[in-house]
C-alpha cells in the first residue's frame, strides 16, 4: 500500500457540491496509469481497465461532509493520519469518509489487471450521484465493493433494510472475513445501496476502510486499518474477482422520496446510548456511533 498516494488524496480538500478538486485529482491519477478507458456522465466518472467478460468493481464517493478551510495538511502521528488546519492551527476533519474508498479504488486500479471503478458525486447529500448512475457500466460486474464504513471490522451485506448480496457471495467470502477478523454487518444508506435500488444485478458490500470519527472535527485515518482492508479487498479480488455473484433485490420495508432523494423510516435508534434523531445521516449525535436499529415503513 502506497502511504505517500493515501496522504496526497487526504489533503484534497472536497465537500458535496464542490469536488472538483477532487474529480480533477482522480482524473489525474487515472490517466497515469496504464490500459485505462475512462468516460464522464452527470458528474461521475467511470473507469475500466483490462479486457475481460466480467469485472470486479469498485466504487468510492469524491465528496465530504467539511467545509474547505484556508490550509489543510495530512499530517500524520501515532499510526493515524489527523487534519490540521495550518493556518490557526486547529484540528479538522480530514475526510476520510469517503477519501480512504478513493484512494483503495485507485490503488486497487494501478495494481489489478482486470478491474472497474467508479466515483461518485454528492453521496453525503442523499447518494444524488450514485442514484444517476449509468447502470450499463455495470452490466458486466461480477461483485460490486465499496470501502464507506467506518471502523476496521465491518463487512456490509444490508443497507438501511436493502439486501446487497447473495448467499453464495456472503458464503464463499465467509472465510476470507474470518481471516481478516470481518463480520457481516447491517449498515446505511451508501452507493452500493442506491445501485441495488436502481437495479445492480451483481452482489455488492460495504467494507469497513480505516476512518473514524467521521463527519467530526476529531477525525482520523488508522494506517494500518487501511492497509488491512486493502489487503483484504485485494485477496478478495484475487480469489473471487473472476466469478460472477448475481444478486437481485427483493422488497424492503423502506421507501425512497424521489423528488427528495432520501430515505425515510419511522424511527431511528442509537442501540448504544438509545438516542433518537429525526435524521438519517447515519451518526447518532450523542455518541458518533452507527443507528444500530431501524423500523421503516412502506
Amino acid at each position: 500500500m502506497n502511504l505517500h498516494k493515501l496522504i496526497e488524496i487526504l489533503q484534497v480538500q472536497t465537500v458535496s457540491y464542490e469536488q472538483f478538486r477532487m474529480f480533477a485529482k482522480i482524473i489525474r491519477e487515472v490517466k497515469s496509469i496504464r490500459d485505462c478507458n475512462f468516460y464522464t456522465h452527470k458528474g461521475n466518472i467511470y473507469v475500466t481497465k483490462g479486457q475481460a467478460d466480467g469485472y470486479p468493481c469498485l466504487v468510492a464517493h469524491m465528496d465530504t461532509v467539511h467545509d474547505i478551510v484556508e490550509d489543510l495538511t495530512a499530517v500524520p502521528i501515532g499510526g493515524n493520519i489527523i487534519g490540521i488546519n495550518q493556518a490557526t492551527m486547529m484540528q479538522t476533519g480530514i475526510g476520510g469518509d469517503d477519501k480512504v474508498g478513493v484512494f483503495m479504488a485507485l490503488e486497487c486500479l494501478r495494481l489489478i489487471d482486470p478491474i472497474k471503478v467508479a466515483f461518485f458525486r454528492d453521496e453525503e447529500t442523499g447518494c444524488e450521484g450514485s442514484y444517476e448512475a449509468d447502470m450499463t457500466f455495470f452490466e458486466n460486474c461480477n461483485f460490486v465493493l465499496q470501502c464507506d464504513r467506518q471502523g476496521n471490522e465491518d463487512f456490509v451485506v444490508d443497507a438501511s433494510g436493502i439486501e446487497l448480496s447473495s448467499s453464495k457471495f456472503q458464503f464463499q467470502i465467509g472465510p476470507l472475513l474470518d481471516v481478516f477478523n470481518y463480520q457481516m454487518v447491517s449498515g446505511l444508506m451508501t452507493d452500493v445501496m442506491a445501485l441495488k435500488d436502481l437495479g445492480l444485478s451483481c452482489s455488492a458490500a460495504n467494507v469497513s476502510c480505516g476512518y473514524f470519527n467521521p463527519h467530526t472535527a476529531h477525525e482520523f485515518v488508522n494506517i494500518d486499518s487501511v492497509e488491512h482492508c486493502f489487503n483484504l479487498v485485494v485477496s478478495i479480488i484475487d480469489q473471487m474477482g473472476n466469478i460472477k455473484f448475481p444478486h437481485i433485490l427483493k422488497e424492503t420495508g423502506y421507501w425512497r422520496n424521489s423528488a427528495q432523494n432520501q430515505w425515510h423510516a419511522k424511527s431511528l435508534y442509537c442501540m448504544d446510548c438509545w438516542a433518537e434523531e429525526p435524521t438519517a445521516n447515519g451518526y447518532c449525535q450523542s455518541c458518533n456511533e452507527y443507528y444500530s436499529s431501524m423500523t421503516g415503513c412502506r
